[in-house]
């Protein structure tokens, strides 16, 4: 009886386990190439790429564009490599698409494509380290340094990269880490008759560093836009610095322009004063319903901001690793996203600090470049039905007279992590509000330049060149040129 009921639990385990051994296949049966490309910079180049595989035995190249040839399919090392055609006589071609199939040792079979293209534009910023870096060129290859962060100072162990979320779906395409480089492509919009422009689809995107453990070590702010920031004509001089005439992350200046589109495209991104990585804004120009800004992450699928209290992740390390956040002020530190004390060091108006937002060669500025700011007289002479629809104030420079729009741009509130500035009621509309940090702390807070439209009489109009702020409150910025 003992042997026959042995005999039975023997045969159960033996099916048990060959029904965990099936599931357990099935399930980790994957075959993935994470860049989606391999991409080259010239006829006749070889370039390679890395496939990330479960369970799979071997893989085969099925379809290959013509003229290019796959060099190896290495399993050990889980890369790919081919060559590009070096002429093009024989109706060889410059890009396509090439399918692999991946074979499981039941003979399983999983198919995936690999974009193979020459793409001759590129723009290396290897030896320019920043946490954010500029895309203006369509069709373009974009390299950066994956084991550097902040200025170069900080030495990474990146193992991997991945994108942690982009303001569209499109955005950014093809990313890739190979020899401790970031690589990614920008593609040229398309009208709605799918033929392709000059420009770039304009947004924001950011990409992370994860090391061998699989933990988030680092990101970096990719700023997309159609008109270079750093550019003469889109720059100007004022109280010794040159400055930036676009928000942080902003794909234009509005210049008072009463266009939604061109008021919702001026605004930019949001920082915590000290922190490095940006904060999305709202999703429509009037702030409507208080929703966020659509994120997408690397999948395509809808990604939300997180709402974190600063008893959770209230210090350096975890905003690092938790780049997707707007952490609360904390009410017994002076309301600053750090839970305890503060660090003046964080951000600086004299140099650029490992944790400053700007790109390469620029930098937050110190509060004395807005010291001679003050509102147009005729801007502030307007009717406040007049001014409303401008959202935002043209500046004047005192010491030389020159004008400069700022976007009322609101904020992201130290409270709760709303978005604060305005509505649609016509009777009575709330009034804009244009916010921007400096470098400069003052006691528990730190200084902005702040300014608002009152809508009863013109007499109420504000300017505070160094208004106090708590340090959680969520900005713009300005970025300013390093001297």
């Amino acid at each position: 009886m003992f042997k026959r009921i042995s005999y039975i639990w023997a045969v159960v385990a033996i099916i048990a386990s060959a029904v965990i051994t099936s599931c357990s296949r099935e399930e980790t049966n994957s075959l993935v190439v994470p860049s989606h490309s391999i991409l080259v910079a010239a006829p006749g180049d070889t370039g390679s790429t890395t496939f990330d595989s479960r369970n799979i035995s071997s893989l085969v190249p099925v379809t290959i564009p013509k003229g290019w040839v796959v060099n190896s399919v290495d399993m050990y090392n889980s890369t790919i490599t081919v060559t590009a055609p070096s002429s093009f006589d024989n109706e060889e071609v410059e890009s396509g698409t090439m399918t692999l199939n991946g074979y499981t040792p039941t003979g399983d079979i999983n198919t995936v494509s690999v974009y193979l293209a020459i793409v001759s534009d590129e723009v290396d910023y290897t030896d320019k380290h920043a946490n954010c870096y500029i895309a203006t060129e369509p069709d373009t290859r974009y390299i950066f340094d994956a084991t550097r962060g902040g200025n170069g100072d900080i030495k990474l162990n990146t193992e991997r990269i991945e994108l942690l979320w982009q303001t569209s779906s499109e955005l950014i395409k093809y990313l890739d880490m190979r020899d401790g480089k970031v690589v990614f492509y920008l593609e040229s919009a398309v009208t709605t008759d799918d033929e392709e422009t000059d420009k770039v689809v304009p947004g924001n995107a950011l990409i992370g560093a994860y090391d061998a453990s699989g933990k988030l070590i680092w990101s970096w702010h990719i700023w997309v836009t159609n008109n270079d920031p750093t550019a003469a004509d889109n720059t100007f001089e004022m109280a010794g610095y040159t400055v930036m005439n676009h928000n942080l992350g902003a794909d234009t200046n509005s210049d008072g322009d009463t266009n939604d589109s061109a008021i919702f495209r001026s605004y930019g991104l949001y920082y915590q004063w000290g922190r490095m990585t940006p904060i999305v804004g709202p999703n429509d120009w009037n702030f409507a319903a208080n929703y966020d800004k659509r994120l997408f992450d690397f999948n395509g699928l809808d990604l939300s901001l997180e709402y974190v209290e600063s008893k959770v992740g209230g210090s350096i390390e975890w905003s690092i690793k938790n780049p997707v956040s707007m952490i609360i002020g904390n009410p017994d530190n002076a309301y600053d996203w750090l839970n305890s004390g503060h660090d003046d060091t964080l951000w600086s108006g004299t140099t650029k600090s490992d944790y400053d937002p700007c790109p390469a060669g620029w930098q937050l500025p110190a509060s004395d470049l807005y010291a001679n700011l003050t509102i147009a007289a005729v801007d502030d002479d307007m009717a406040w039905q007049e001014a409303q629809p401008m959202y935002g104030w043209n500046l004047v420079d005192t010491e030389t007279n020159e004008e400069h729009f700022f976007s009322a741009a609101g904020r992201r509130n130290y409270l709760d992590g709303r978005l604060d500035n305005m509505n649609t009621n016509l009777e009575l509309p709330v009034p804009w509000s244009g916010y921007y940090w400096t470098a400069t702390t003052d006691g528990d807070d730190a200084k902005a330049l702040y300014f608002n439209l009152n809508t009863n009489t013109r007499t109420w109009n504000g300017i505070d060149t160094e208004h106090k702020m708590h340090r959680a409150n969520a900005l713009p910025v300005r970025c300013v040129k390093v001297k």
